[in-house]
């Protein structure tokens, strides 16, 4: 009658405990199988369109995503910098593989740090248990830094490094770990202008902008 499993009266609280873990992982599963649908579904929307700007922008991302190169995307708030992302992910050698993705505008400072690298049990007040962060989980796919522009300079510092040698410790910890990632950026700003303005570090600006992508404002398209 769609029951998951069964307990007898009276049986081991542990096999209990243990059922209902096995039944949690299944709803996590199916939860984030409907989401990924829906934005493949949203995707497929946005990426239908005549406008031959837009097309061109396809069309690159396509070149694009058959290399390993980084890549930054720019455009407008709201033109699908993600959308294309995805689609830049999907269409290239890595797109069995995690797709992990990071707004650097909607992260507290105090915990993008962690959210990025990771932390170890008991490396600040309130980590309970070990973090994997964006960094590690996207090893053989592709990391997505939304609104790049945003990242504090101590932490473009740290970034600068990982992409630099592959390699970074987490939160707290010691140990080096290393992760083959594909970096994809996207920014609203105008990065050359916050490089001459000192808001962002020109070597990371380069390190970041090997493969361009504009991508044209909805009311274009």
């Amino acid at each position: 009658d769609g029951a998951y499993t069964y307990v007898t009266k009276g049986g081991d609280p542990e096999e209990l405990i243990g059922e209902i873990g096995k039944l949690q992982d299944v709803l996590n599963l199916r939860l984030e199988n409907q989401l990924l649908k829906e934005k493949v579904f949203k995707m497929d929307a946005m990426l239908e369109s005549n406008n031959p700007a837009f097309q061109t922008t396809l069309s690159i991302a396509k070149k694009a995503a058959a290399s390993d190169a980084n890549i930054l995307v720019l455009g407008e708030s709201g033109s699908g910098k993600e959308v294309i992302a995805r689609y830049i992910h999907q269409n290239s050698p890595r797109d069995k593989r995690q797709f992990m993705d990071l707004n650097c505008h909607a992260i507290a400072e105090t915990v993008l740090e962690s959210e990025l690298f990771g932390h170890e049990k008991g490396s600040f007040t309130g980590a309970m248990n070990k973090r994997i962060g964006r960094i590690e989980a996207a090893d053989q796919g592709t990391l997505f830094l939304d609104e790049i522009g945003d990242l504090p300079l101590e932490m473009q510092v740290r970034l600068l490094r990982v992409l630099q040698s592959k390699e970074f410790e987490r939160v707290g910890g010691t140990e080096t770990l290393r992760s083959d990632f594909r970096l994809i950026a996207a920014t609203n700003r105008d990065l050359g202008e916050a490089v001459h303005a000192g808001r962002f570090r020109a070597d990371l600006y380069y390190r970041i902008n090997v493969f361009p992508i504009h991508v044209p404002p909805l009311r274009e398209r």
